[in-house]
């Protein structure tokens, strides 16, 4: 048993040397940021090689310039070097300051909270888990301060985040060690003045949109990346998904609960289940709870509310499409079956 102990003890000092030697080499690799003004409260700089393919490169969008530069011009509104980056081992390293009070509000799709200050997160467009860990639908590299300012890190990569979560040596306001045995204030999450960013790449190319306001940061960001298309006002509406089996009299009746307890409802949502075999989908309605899908539509529109279907890229075996795509497939595995 001692041995065991003795082994572990040993694993954890090699662990922690090993941990230190590749700080100090972080510490070597630090970049210098120069920081390019594009247009009114927008910034670029560049750490590495950033790779070619990113947000902006393939869009296929071009910024709208002169809607910027008609924009408040402010100054550069974070301190340049408090902004560290780091390239080393295959990865960018990215720090940027927060303030004791500063809140940090983005980072895409989120279903259960708005601020994200305090948590770790793991960009990554995936199926929802039910909890907001950055595996989500639409995850963005992008956040925006209370303090009327955003950073945007624009790589296509799997992005881990730290949002005021990460202890500094080197933090302005230095965190003492707690005893957790003695000490009733110790804590799990220490105070932190950073957010960091592990892009696994070369180089990234960063970008900061100043305010003075929060929306005047985001309305910078949405201009920069080519302004988009206002939606219709029906899609800005409220949005009721039916349960997967539900067939059309049941959702039909479901509408008539909420004109009869006056709720607003611009648009129907139904699960994968409107379809004859779903995950793999065929996307052709199922005749049993749905024969005449026209007809349903048109019922529906003609109170207002449009119909969303829910659709998965797998196509199933039985599915009418298969027969158009066959000439230009490959074999590949979908949801656990081999689909030719």
């Amino acid at each position: 048993m001692l041995r065991n102990l003795h082994q572990i003890l040993m694993k954890s000092l090699i662990f922690t040397a090993l941990t230190l030697f590749c700080f100090c080499q972080l510490s070597a690799q630090h970049q210098k940021l120069n920081w390019s003004k594009l247009a009114s409260g927008v910034w670029v700089a560049r750490a590495g090689q950033p790779e070619k393919v990113n947000f902006t490169s393939t869009s296929g969008v071009a910024p709208k310039l002169e809607a910027l530069n008609a924009m408040q011009n402010v100054e550069f509104p974070l301190t340049e070097n408090e902004i560290k980056a780091v390239v080393f081992d295959g990865k960018t390293y990215l720090q940027f300051p927060l303030e004791v009070a500063e809140k940090i509000f983005g980072l895409g799709l989120n279903f259960k909270t708005v601020e994200q200050r305090g948590r770790i997160l793991r960009l990554h467009v995936d199926h929802y888990g039910g909890k907001d860990d950055g595996r989500t639908h639409a995850p963005v590299p992008f956040y925006v301060s209370s303090k009327g300012y955003g950073v945007f890190i624009n790589s296509a990569r799997y992005i881990d985040v730290w949002a005021g979560t990460a202890v500094l040596k080197d933090s302005k306001i230095p965190v003492n060690a707690r005893d957790r045995n003695t000490d009733k204030n110790w804590t799990s999450q220490p105070y932190s003045d950073n957010v960091s960013f592990l892009v696994p790449a070369e180089g990234v190319e960063i970008m900061v949109f100043g305010g003075p306001t929060a929306l005047d940061a985001v309305s910078r960001f949405n201009l920069y990346n080519g302004g988009g298309c206002l939606p219709p006002k029906w899609g800005l509406g409220f949005w009721h998904r039916t349960p997967t089996l539900y067939n059309d009299v049941k959702v039909l009746k479901e509408v008539i609960e909420f004109k009869k307890h006056q709720f607003p409802l611009s648009v129907i949502g139904l699960e994968p289940g409107w379809q004859s075999k779903s995950y793999p989908c065929t996307y052709e309605w199922d005749s049993g709870r749905f024969p005449y899908p026209a007809k349903f539509m048109a019922m529906l529109k003609e109170q207002g509310i449009q119909t969303n279907l829910w659709i998965n890229p797998y196509i199933s075996p039985e599915s009418e499409l298969i027969k158009k795509l066959k000439p230009y497939n490959c074999v590949a595995y979908c949801m656990g079956r081999v689909c030719t």
